[in-house]
């Protein structure tokens, strides 16, 4: 049986490499007093233990080596990118040169490490695959873009329609918004999925910001990528080929690499 670990868990197991931050996890113990955290860590070790995941020698505490070097990645790494499938199903994959560390989310809020293999197999075998779900061959109708407020996006899909068209006119010029809209609002009533990727890469010691989602629908596929108009953050969407979809997130790719961003060994 593969073990699951709670997020108290993953922050233990993080805080002893000595963890600085770890994208995709708030930290559960912030409100706990000092002998509550104490308990919290002794669970943890006495799980970790009887999984035969951790052992005191010496007086110092040793890691199995898998778990050791996937903790490690984990805690040190310069990329992470997170998927979240239909706003429920997530997954955070921490990026180092050889390996990369899958933590999915499971339906009791537990998590599951996977060791995956090299970046590029992650991308291709992993990732697209997961982003692409649901997507048809099929070309797209309307070549033009709209401008979304990322809040009513949200919104939208929940609501499986467009339920503030107002909100589109004062962001978007000319005419072509009201077609393009309509089109969307059908591709939002026959939604199959909406899938979210989310890049984020340290830089100087911060954490860049890089994303998009997914919308399919048996009539249209659409993109919507992160923009910055008049300092507000936007979606920028539009119809998308199952290969115009791979580009899209490949240019979210290729933005990360222009910040000259290097993965951990």
């Amino acid at each position: 049986m593969i073990p699951t670990f709670t997020v108290q868990d993953i922050f233990v197991m993080m805080q002893t490499l000595n963890t600085k931050t770890l994208i995709g996890f708030s930290n559960p113990f912030e409100h706990l007093t000092k002998y509550e955290v104490e308990r919290e860590w002794e669970k943890t070790y006495k799980k970790l233990h009887k999984l035969n995941l951790i052992d005191l020698v010496n007086k110092e505490i040793k890691l199995e080596e898998n778990f050791g070097d996937a903790l490690w990645i984990m805690s040190r790494t310069n990329m992470v990118v997170e998927i979240i499938k239909d706003g429920a199903q997530k997954s955070y994959f921490y990026f180092s040169k050889d390996h990369v560390v899958e933590c999915k989310e499971k339906d009791d809020s537990e998590y599951t490490l996977y060791v995956h293999g090299t970046p590029d197999h992650v991308w291709n075998n992993v990732i697209y695959p997961r982003m692409l779900v649901g997507v048809e061959k099929q070309s797209a109708s309307e070549g033009e873009t709209i401008l979304l407020p990322s809040s009513s996006y949200n919104s939208w899909v929940k609501a499986r329609s467009i339920t503030d068209v107002q909100s589109l006119e004062s962001i978007n010029s000319g005419e072509i918004w009201k077609s393009v809209s309509s089109q969307l609002d059908a591709a939002l009533k026959s939604m199959v999925h909406n899938n979210r990727l989310m890049v984020f890469f340290k830089e100087d010691n911060h954490w860049v910001i890089e994303g998009m989602h997914v919308l399919t629908s048996p009539r249209n596929n659409w993109t919507f990528k992160m923009v910055k108009k008049d300092n507000k953050e936007l979606l920028e969407g539009k119809q998308s080929s199952n290969l115009e979809i791979v580009s899209e997130i490949l240019d979210v790719l290729v933005r990360m690499q222009n910040q000259k961003t290097t993965l951990y060994k």
